[in-house]
């Protein structure tokens, strides 16, 4: 056999394995992810990332040991009479019976599986990545697509104050990317108690009379390798989000190969199955929401408690009910038969076939199910979507999926649209939009329109931003093209029926565009100034906060973190206001982490870490206050924050006239009302 032959026929073999837990698209896209670089990389296609790290499995097989994270060690008990089972039947899930509406397609881009043979094959399928999209789901050629016509509740865009007020307090709540969709955090507060997650506890502490006293603490029962993630507070009520991590070596005498599955064999190459035994880590990943009673927080009381398989990839809230999101890679290099192929459960049940959403490629199952708090042991609703590494955008009423393709030599977005009510979710419609969304905040929902902007790039890879409008059905209205050329979006916000957005390459231009005719978005206004932001937040009805870097117009070169404020009362004339350079300071997880950030007009605080790139006397970051006065920037607080302590779980918050700094070990308080004294400090950690 010739050099080339071999090669052919490693890489014929290898699309059976699974890429190992350090390859897979989550952790080479965490290793790529450069936070510190001038320049936002460009999309980096999974499906190399697949076929490289398949090759090297190979290699390991062949010497005799394989490491996969797949979870193999259950085996599926589904009924072989599928067809007995009705879709429309009453389901029983925890005892309560649920009544199901047939699951719809999203479009072609996601449709539901028919059995769970359908399932199986799809899994076992080592061509699925090359299978084109349908072209009907592309909106940027204007094609449209057969969309459902249920109309759609209107997702109201509204300024964001960061605080809530009772008739006792004000305090501060967490940054969100939707108003009226909660998120889970770190640390939370309902105007008299903070709750902090701190290793493997969630410490309560009471802040009455402007003290900080350990009132309890929420210490559920975890092994060595599990983890508390993050939480809610509504009221009498808190969730917490736990993630467990099972691991065990299994051992199988046989590989399946594309023999087994074609049932062609080439004589020319001996096959794997007849020449090893292949010892691989089977490792079972689950998520848990508990409920904990906290009427009298000095004393929770566990109510109930979900889990479903998984790692935990987030959650939302809205109202009663948490949408809880999962994330599990379904490939599984080594059954010899396909009935034995799990699938993750929910509650321990398994998920129902036509509740499985089957996409041209992508074996990345994505778990979503929904529970009513009130309720917090029954299941409301659930489906699992396998993907090719989305992400989700949730809305008051919807919720959206969207993920990077290639087609016909063009990058571009598949979207995909589901409704959420009352924690039932269907999908409606799926469409496409040319190049990528870089930025959290570059898609939202209006009044039944979705906005969209993202970065082409052409043959010669020069960039360019586009805007996309698409109605409730997901078909598109209106668009604008080859806006800023040669630079690419970094910061995007909307304001009712008004976008705003960052474009950079060694300027920071401010783009305004007029969205009040769906059919026919405009450019309103333009402002260039040095350096680039990367979060925008609005600051009252007439100003835009950006946090960012200054740069060299020339070279690019950074020169520190920058802060600058926007006039905005005319979007056919955008201003600046003013600006202020952190010359000490690289980097700040608030640049890709929302929650990081506390912003609030009303109560005049702009708070965040900022990280400089030395250490001195254990310290490699400040949490800095500052305050708008006067058409200036005024800083009200710089604390320095130990090496210990991650900088991504820090956050500024307040209740009152007290402002708190917490974090994973400590909570301290300062007197806003006082130049920020120092009041008292409570240590997390005893």
């Amino acid at each position: 056999m010739t050099d080339h032959e071999l090669l052919e026929q490693i890489k014929q073999s290898a699309q059976d394995i699974k890429a190992p837990e350090s390859l897979t698209p989550e952790s080479v896209a965490a290793k790529l992810t450069p936070p510190k670089t001038l320049k936002k990389p460009r999309h980096v296609s999974f499906r190399r990332t697949y076929s490289a790290a398949a090759v090297l499995l190979l290699f390991c097989l062949l010497s005799g040991t394989a490491w996969t994270t797949s979870h193999t060690g259950i085996k599926s008990n589904h009924t072989l009479n599928e067809t007995a089972r009705h879709t429309d039947a009453a389901v029983q899930t925890n005892d309560t019976a649920v009544k199901e509406v047939p699951k719809r397609n999203a479009g072609s881009l996601y449709t539901v599986a028919e059995s769970y043979d359908d399932v199986y094959r799809h899994l076992r399928s080592p061509e699925i990545s090359n299978i084109s999209r349908n072209t009907a789901d592309f909106a940027a050629d204007g094609d449209e697509t057969a969309g459902m016509q249920k109309e759609m509740a209107v997702a109201e865009t509204s300024l964001d104050t960061g605080s809530t007020k009772t008739a006792e307090n004000t305090y501060s709540s967490t940054n969100l990317q939707t108003q009226g969709v909660d998120e889970s955090d770190t640390t939370k507060t309902d105007g008299t108690y903070i709750y902090t997650v701190t290793d493997q506890k969630v410490c309560i502490t009471d802040t009455s009379n402007a003290a900080l006293t350990p009132a309890a603490a929420i210490d559920p029962d975890l092994g060595p390798s599990d983890s508390i993630l993050e939480l809610y507070v509504d009221g009498p009520t808190l969730l917490l989000l736990v993630e467990h991590y099972e691991t065990s070596l299994d051992e199988v005498s046989s590989v399946q190969t594309d023999s087994a599955v074609t049932g062609e064999v080439d004589p020319g190459f001996a096959s794997v199955d007849k020449c090893m035994k292949v010892n691989y880590m089977a490792a079972k990943s689950s998520t848990t929401l508990y409920t904990y009673d906290i009427t009298d927080p000095k004393h929770p009381i566990l109510t109930g408690s979900s889990t479903q398989d998984g790692f935990y990839y987030t959650s939302r809230k809205i109202g009663d009910i948490v949408y809880l999101f999962t994330q599990q890679t379904l490939v599984t290099p080594v059954p010899t038969d396909v009935q034995k192929a799990s699938l993750p459960h929910i509650n321990g049940e398994d998920i129902l076939y036509d509740h499985i959403y089957l996409s041209n490629e992508g074996q990345e199952g994505l778990i979503i199910s929904s529970v009513n708090i009130r309720q917090p042991d029954t299941i409301l609703d659930h489906l699992m979507i396998l993907h090719n590494h989305a992400k989700i955008y949730v809305g008051p009423d919807s919720l959206y999926l969207y993920e990077w393709d290639y087609v016909n030599e063009n990058s571009v977005t598949q979207i995909a649209k589901f409704e959420i009510e009352n924690g039932t979710i269907n999908a409606v419609n799926a469409s496409s939009v040319q190049g990528e969304i870089y930025d959290t905040f570059a898609i939202n929902e209006y009044e039944h329109t979705l906005r969209v902007l993202t970065t082409s790039y052409d043959t010669n890879g020069t960039p360019s931003n586009n805007l996309y409008l698409l109605d409730k059905d997901l078909l598109l209205t209106g668009t604008l093209h080859n806006i800023a050329p040669g630079e690419e979006i970094y910061a995007a916000r909307y304001l009712g029926n008004t976008a705003y957005f960052i474009t950079y390459e060694n300027t920071d231009p401010l783009f305004a565009a007029d969205l009040s005719d769906p059919d026919n978005p405009v450019l309103l206004g333009q402002l260039e100034i040095t350096g680039f932001s990367e979060y925008l937040h609005f600051w009252g009805k007439d100003k835009l906060l950006g946090i960012g870097y200054e740069t060299d117009p020339e070279t690019g070169n950074r020169k520190g973190l920058k802060l600058v404020m926007f006039d905005i009362s005319d979007s056919a004339d955008l201003k600046t206001i003013d600006s202020l350079i952190l010359k000490n300071y690289s980097f700040s997880s608030a640049l890709y982490d929302y929650k990081c950030i506390l912003a609030d007009a009303s109560k005049n605080m702009i708070g965040f870490t900022a990280e400089y790139d030395y250490i001195t006397d254990d310290y490699y970051m400040d949490y800095n206050l500052f305050a708008w006065e006067d058409g200036h920037f005024v800083q009200k607080l710089r604390e320095p924050i130990r090496q210990e302590i991650i900088s991504g779980t820090v956050r500024g918050l307040y209740i009152n006239d007290i402002f708190y700094i917490a974090n994973s070990l400590n909570i301290t308080s300062y007197d806003s009302k006082n130049g920020f004294q120092p009041l008292s400090q409570i240590d997390l950690t005893q």
